[in-house]
């Protein structure tokens, strides 16, 4: 009889939430991701909290903001102070679960894992339209977004949903 974990069986959909399996020294090696993708989405979302307190930063008014965020040329567009503390809201709780998956208590990897793997296909979807966008149908935003979504927005969404999607590594299996 063999002492090797077996792959779960059943519905393929189950076995694609069941969490890879992870002991003390892959956790280790993770936790810098986790970290930095922690803070980083954190970061983000202190910027956004500060949008939904009425703050223009980096931007010197509301009408700049807007074109340079949103892509939108009138500053009345921008989203209510309600929609933009949901957004804050996700990317903390996001943010804490990038953390929590490196967590030495399985099941608390596991409920995190609930949040940062649609987080992640979230954000590679973000990044990847952000691209397709900005290049095949730039006329379609500010030629402010247009710029700021090819340098910064969707290069970090992308960057962000591969520091979720590398808390996902396996144990590596040694082979005897």
């Amino acid at each position: 009889m063999s002492s090797t974990p077996t792959a779960p069986v059943g519905p393929a959909a189950l076995r694609a939430l069941t969490p890879p399996t992870q002991d003390e020294r892959t956790l280790a090696r993770l936790r810098p991701v986790a970290l930095l993708t922690g803070l980083a989405l954190g970061a983000v979302a202190v910027v956004h909290v500060a949008w939904a307190a009425g703050s223009t930063w980096p931007y010197q008014d509301a009408t700049t903001l807007t074109r340079s965020v949103l892509g939108v040329p009138n500053a009345a567009d921008f989203p209510p102070a309600g929609l933009t503390m949901a957004v804050a809201g996700a990317l903390a709780v996001t943010a804490a679960a990038a953390g929590a998956r490196t967590s030495r208590h399985p099941r608390t990897r596991q409920f995190a894992r609930f949040i940062t793997v649609p987080a992640a296909a979230v954000l590679a979807v973000r990044g990847v339209g952000g691209f397709a966008q900005s290049l095949l149908a730039p006329g379609t935003a500010t030629a402010e977004f247009t710029r700021n979504d090819l340098a910064f927005y969707s290069p970090l969404c992308l960057a962000l949903a591969a520091g979720l999607a590398v808390l996902e590594k396996p144990t590596r299996r040694e082979s005897r």
